[in-house]
């Protein structure tokens, strides 16, 4: 049931029948990454749920520790996608956050990460510290230079444009006269940290005849401000948002980021006044799929294993849409790893405050990848796929993290040598440039 948003008073009041329903069953602590992780009831579900109603009792207070518990849950779904009692623990737990802002603040560190969030010049600016900020620089020179490489020479500040780097695509698209127009939402990592899988995501949608725009001026989706608790400021930048987007002459809105998707599918509609509609955004999977039939695909022989993101798997229902796509490349092996819906530990700014937490999760998922014998990990999260390239290469592995659309692209790219012959420059089979394609 849709809440009334509200900054006076209790915020928990409105939850009070909800927290009831959570009966301490325990089921969620099977699913729960960081109680796997901790082994201490107050990280899992039921444990939060029971400090939530203490605090909101006034048996307890909103202290450090308190927060600290609400701050490591990943909102990874997980535990309302196996509770029994349909309690909506991320719904409480965001709840119990603002509450917890209104009554104690946010904090230095968080009032400094909400700032940044807030202004994307400063935003811009200090994109090169990301790696310092999320640990991703001691001693992991690959991830490191993950992050690095996408805001030192990618599309800075999302002008009006089609992204670099496919002019060959944009010819054709012209030639054949485009299937429609696509507007692009970055998200925040891809904008600033990942840009080549921004460039692969416009490159597919050229190749099978989409013009791809980027709206000037868009902001953060607002999922960061509301992992902070800062719901106004999440409010504000929805607001802005919503009326950016649907100011385009656009066919469709889609974005490349998991979280961004949901956020927009769950969230808008919370965050935006009545009246005011919410925009539209497909999930680059959900818009490619059935869309591919009939395109040429040239053979990509890796043998490939899936992440599946939280918020794109349980969060949107697409992880099989996302296997579908990947099976529809030629040559491509599927090795599906053992628990691919498990939190990778990213947990966006949750990674910032809860370093050791979010490494010892990653250690899980690193096993499982291994055991797979995958020499590439797909993932639809760009947060995601920072975070497993990290404990990768803490492990010494080089086994390739790539966006789905960036293995699409790689055969597209094949498949157009192949029509278009040598003038058009690209890697192809055989090519010891392939692999840095992923």
């Amino acid at each position: 049931m849709k809440r009334k948003n509200t900054h006076q008073g209790n915020l928990l009041d409105h939850y009070r029948g909800d927290i009831s329903r959570c009966v301490k069953c325990g089921v969620c602590g099977a699913v729960c990454p960081s109680y796997l992780r901790e082994r201490d009831e107050s990280f899992s579900a039921r444990g939060r749920m029971t400090l939530i109603k203490a605090v909101l009792d006034g048996r307890l207070t909103v202290s450090r520790i308190f927060k600290d518990r609400l701050a490591t849950c990943m909102t990874c779904l997980a535990c309302e996608a196996s509770c029994p009692s349909g309690v909506p623990v991320t719904e409480l737990i965001q709840a119990a956050k603002e509450q917890a802002v209104a009554e104690s603040g946010m904090g230095l560190v968080n009032s400094v990460i909400a700032g940044a969030v807030k202004q994307p010049a400063f935003f811009r600016a200090a994109a090169w510290l990301a790696p310092v900020a999320l640990h991703y620089n001691k001693g992991q020179g690959e991830s490191s230079k993950l992050a690095l490489e996408g805001f030192n020479r990618g599309f800075k500040a999302c002008p009006r444009r089609l992204l670099s780097g496919v002019q060959s695509s944009k010819e054709r698209v012209q030639e054949q006269g485009p299937k429609g127009k696509v507007a692009f939402f970055a998200g925040c990592a891809v904008n600033y940290f990942q840009q080549d899988i921004g460039r692969s995501l416009a490159a597919v949608l050229n190749t099978i005849g989409y013009e791809v725009i980027i709206p000037e001026d868009v902001k953060c989706c607002g999922r960061p401000l509301l992992s902070l608790g800062d719901r106004r400021a999440a409010e504000e930048l929805a607001a802005h948002n919503a009326a950016l987007l649907e100011a385009l002459e656009a066919d469709a809105i889609v974005t490349g980021c998991a979280s961004c998707g949901l956020t927009f599918k769950k969230e808008y509609p919370k965050l935006l006044r009545p009246g005011v509609k919410t925009p539209v955004v497909f999930d680059i999977h959900d818009f490619l799929s059935g869309k591919i039939a009939g395109i040429k695909l040239n053979p990509v022989r890796k043998n490939v294993t899936i992440h599946d993101p939280c918020h794109l798997g349980r969060g949107q229902g697409l992880s099989r849409t996302v296997r579908d796509l990947l099976q529809a490349i030629p040559g491509l092996t599927l090795v599906e790893m053992r628990d691919a819906d498990r939190c990778c530990g990213f947990g966006g700014v949750m990674r910032i405050t809860n370093r050791g937490l979010s490494d010892g999760i990653a250690e899980d998922k690193v096993r499982n990848i291994f055991a797979s014998n995958a020499s590439v990990v797909a993932t639809g999260c760009p947060g995601c796929r920072m975070q497993i390239t990290d404990a990768l290469r803490r492990h010494g592995s080089d086994i390739k993290v790539a966006h789905p659309v960036q293995l699409l692209e790689e055969s597209l790219r094949i498949a157009e040598l192949e029509m278009t012959g040598p003038q058009v420059k690209g890697p192809g089979p055989g090519n010891n440039e392939r692999e840095r394609t992923v």
